[in-house]
């Protein structure tokens, strides 16, 4: 990397990688040297260093440091090569710390990571909103009102379905999400999006959280509008709420993590070639994410760590969503994008 490209990237990061183009060069001197017996008085002019600083950088002695780092490094690469690069320097430093009793300063992680060229493929794809007519049976007032903080498990759930393509084919995700810990409650895979897909989640929900009567906060589809779900979410002492007509932001935090969980899947495993390689993709990647992925949120815990603690307290942590106004700005594009659509749907 030149040094131009450097001062391109933030200032965070730039004495690890002018260390690391350092390093590549007297580690390029070294190898040419012994390969192509060229004198190293030529081989530092060329690469433009002193002669002297190279000699000094090859009778180093490693201090405490180095010593560190080395010991940190396979650590940090076993994880990478195990997520296929999934995190950064912040959750790499939060997976480390879950399983180690040694604590370690992210500043330290990332320093590591950048002096190795290991980084992050995780990168979130811009989302394209799309807008379903339905004429719904039954509709609910937006009890939610976007009051996305919750004080303990199984008091408000967010549900929605999003499709997976494949192969040229598809398939329907339907999630129900706990907005306490960002828990998936209930995860079904299908080729149909039907009210079948739906009542199974619920089923699914509902039997693993025996008791539970959550508020269940959802967009219009046609699927949630129906009188029959309306009327078995009644039948158990569920309240249900429903996002405003073109107002996706009202349920955002579950489509917002649907589309996370995408982006996630293309990481790990890649693409896939039929149904049922995708669904089972789909399938371990909420695994991963419930088990595996730490979250600053929840100062490095897993939506499994969280949950289960706060299932055993007598009063749950609280973890209060921090206002993000760059995610507002998103998703009010996403709403000015679905009423476009709905305008020309309508016409």
């Amino acid at each position: 990397m030149r040094e131009g490209a450097i001062e391109n990237v933030p200032k965070i990061a730039q004495p690890a990688l002018r260390h690391r183009v350092k390093i590549q060069i007297y580690q390029s001197v070294q190898e040419t040297s012994s390969d192509e017996q060229c004198s190293i008085q030529y081989l530092c002019q060329l690469a433009g260093i002193s002669r002297a600083s190279y000699y000094k950088w090859i009778h180093r002695k490693p201090s405490r440091v180095d010593i560190e780092d080395a010991r940190i490094l396979p650590l940090i690469q076993a994880i990478a090569d195990e997520n296929n690069s999934l995190f950064g320097y912040q959750n790499m430093t939060y997976a480390l710390n879950n399983n180690s009793d040694v604590k370690y300063n992210r500043k330290r992680i990332y320093r590591i990571m950048a002096i190795n060229g290991i980084e992050s493929h995780f990168r979130i794809d811009q989302r394209h909103s799309t807008y379903r007519k339905s004429t719904p049976q039954e509709t609910k007032d937006n009890l939610l009102d976007r009051d996305f903080n919750a004080e303990a498990p199984n008091l408000k759930w967010g549900t929605d379905i999003t499709e997976l393509k494949y192969a040229g084919d598809k398939l329907y995700v339907s999630t129900i999400l706990d907005l306490y810990d960002r828990y998936p409650v209930g995860v079904v895979v299908s080729r149909r999006n039907d009210t079948k897909l739906v009542h199974d989640t619920y089923f699914m929900a509902i039997t693993l959280n025996q008791g539970a009567t959550p508020l269940l906060h959802s967009d219009r589809g046609f699927q949630y509008t129906r009188k029959i779900f309306s009327r078995m979410l009644e039948n158990d002492g569920l309240t249900q709420s429903m996002s405003r007509v073109g107002h996706c932001i009202d349920n955002g935090p579950v489509e917002s993590f649907q589309g996370f969980i995408k982006d996630m899947a293309k990481v790990l495993f890649g693409k896939a070639h039929t149904y049922e390689e995708a669904a089972e993709i789909i399938y371990r990647t909420y695994e991963y994410y419930i088990y595996r992925y730490p979250q600053k949120r929840f100062h490095g815990k897993t939506a499994y760590q969280v949950r289960q603690e706060a299932l055993t307290a007598n009063t749950p942590e609280q973890y209060p969503i921090a206002p993000n106004r760059r995610i507002e700005r998103f998703w009010e594009r996403i709403e000015k994008s679905k009423a476009k659509h709905q305008a020309q749907a309508q016409q």
